[in-house]
């Protein structure tokens, strides 16, 4: 399995995720990693649903996509990871989801907070998981899509 894209996005399976990252980087899968979101059947079903011959999606909860990853199930796979919130990735990788890049589209708190984009706010929970993730070494790619300039993190 090779783990191609790393996201951030609270808008989930969306056109830019399918019409311009699935291409950009050859994928053949999404997993959505959420408990929240595999707990909402509805939209679990709807993201599900954009699933195609070339491309396979899937909703899990936190634990079950690490585990998913881990098996030899997906040897073959070039892997999207969409995470709706800085909360929910830092959890994964506290359980050890490792990753070099990450990438942010769209993460909205409404009037709460710091505006980085038009689809990016950062609230101090937000600021301070980016800050750990650098620490760490890696890299943030706040972009919408591959052709967009990206954004820097200050």
């Amino acid at each position: 399995m090779s783990i191609v894209l790393v996201r951030v996005d609270d808008r989930l399976v969306h056109g830019q995720i399918v019409e311009a990252w699935v291409p950009f980087c050859n994928a053949t899968r999404i997993i959505v990693a959420s408990d929240e979101v595999k707990g909402n059947r509805i939209q679990r079903i709807a993201i599900e649903s954009c699933e195609s011959n070339d491309l396979a999606i899937k909703v899990e909860g936190i634990e079950e996509s690490l585990a998913d990853m881990a098996s030899g199930d997906m040897e073959k796979e070039r892997l999207i990871i969409i995470f709706p919130n800085l909360k929910d990735l830092i959890l994964a990788y506290r359980k050890g989801l490792r990753f070099a890049d990450l990438n942010i589209g769209n993460l909205h708190h409404n009037s709460c907070g710091r505006m980085i984009t038009p689809s990016v706010s950062l609230d101090s929970d937000d600021d301070e998981i980016l800050q750990g993730l650098l620490r760490l070494g890696i890299k943030l790619d706040i972009r919408a899509v591959p052709s967009d300039r990206p954004i820097e993190y200050k």
